[in-house]
């Protein structure tokens, strides 16, 4: 599965295609073999062949992916943020505090079917747009990998996975998550955080807040269509009004989560890049940019 050519967005080190399933998983799958020497990694092929059916429309049950924002690009930056971090945080923590191989498969698992709640069954008559279910895709997305892990072999895996995506949803406290242990409870933080990184981290952030983050809100009913007559009666009125709120979310919500409810677990990137962080530094340059997008212009 590769998106065209003419959308060719990379990931943050420019260095794999975001686009290109296979490429991504051939770099997820060699973080793993490299900081998991041992692990039987066949798995990675049947989630890559699962995820593909879906997200492309070949799914006998599943229309594919029609979401702007939480498209097919955002969900494989966000799994190769994942691996990255479990092997940032394998380098800082060898030994005995070390995930096992399988459990370090179940964050990648996670991590590639963490947003297929916005995925819409066929047959669907109430929605027209899979982008609707935003304020339930998380609770969605655990029962699809319920029902559609087993089919494909992946039975033990489905219950752990179907937990960890929880840890996406910005409405939930962490501390009030359901878990097995506490390992199940720091591989939750690192989806969490995988997933807040990648998305204010891309190139394309603001851009994409503006035009297709909007959309899907206006399709679950949370935003204003254009010119709608009494925009007050929707959380987000207007596209400005989104990006003048966006701060607020990076600061505010995003940022406590990262740094308190996670644990400050976006420092493994440092551990895994050898020190720096581009993920910060990303999201750094794109606070700037938002700020001079929001700065009063001076009169003419």
């Amino acid at each position: 599965m590769i998106i065209p050519a003419d959308n060719p967005r990379r990931d943050i080190t420019g260095q794999v295609a975001l686009g290109d399933v296979a490429a991504v998983m051939a770099e997820v799958g060699a973080i793993l073999e490299a900081h998991w020497p041992g692990g039987d990694w066949s798995a990675l092929d049947v989630l890559s062949g699962l995820f593909s059916q879906l997200y492309t429309g070949e799914h006998p049950e599943y229309h594919g992916c029609d979401a702007g924002y939480h498209d097919t690009e955002h969900v494989l930056d966000v799994t190769l943020a994942m691996a990255r971090l479990m092997a940032g945080r394998e380098k800082r923590w060898p030994g005995p505090w070390a995930f096992a191989a399988d459990l370090a498969l179940a964050g990648v698992a996670s991590a590639l079917f963490h947003d297929a709640g916005y995925l819409r069954r066929r047959g669907d008559r109430r929605n027209s747009s899979g982008a609707a279910y935003t304020r339930t895709h998380v609770r969605r997305g655990a029962a699809l990998i319920r029902a559609q892990f087993p089919r494909v072999g992946l039975t033990g895996m489905a219950p752990v996975c179907a937990r960890l995506v929880h840890f996406t949803n910005c409405h939930r406290k962490p501390e009030h998550l359901t878990v097995r242990s506490r390992q199940e409870w720091q591989l939750g933080a690192l989806l969490g955080t995988a997933d807040l990184l990648a998305q204010l981290a891309a190139p394309d952030y603001l851009e994409k807040c503006r035009h297709a983050l909007y959309d899907e809100f206006v399709a679950s009913g949370m935003a204003a269509p254009e010119h709608t007559v009494q925009p007050e009666h929707c959380h987000y009125r207007s596209r400005d009004d989104l990006l003048r709120r966006t701060p607020g979310f990076v600061h505010g919500v995003a940022g406590s989560r990262l740094e308190r409810d996670f644990a400050g677990a976006y420092h493994y990137a440092s551990s895994y890049f050898e020190g720096e962080n581009p993920y910060l530094e990303s999201i750094a340059a794109n606070c700037a940019r938002l700020d001079q997008w929001l700065a009063p212009r001076p009169p003419a």
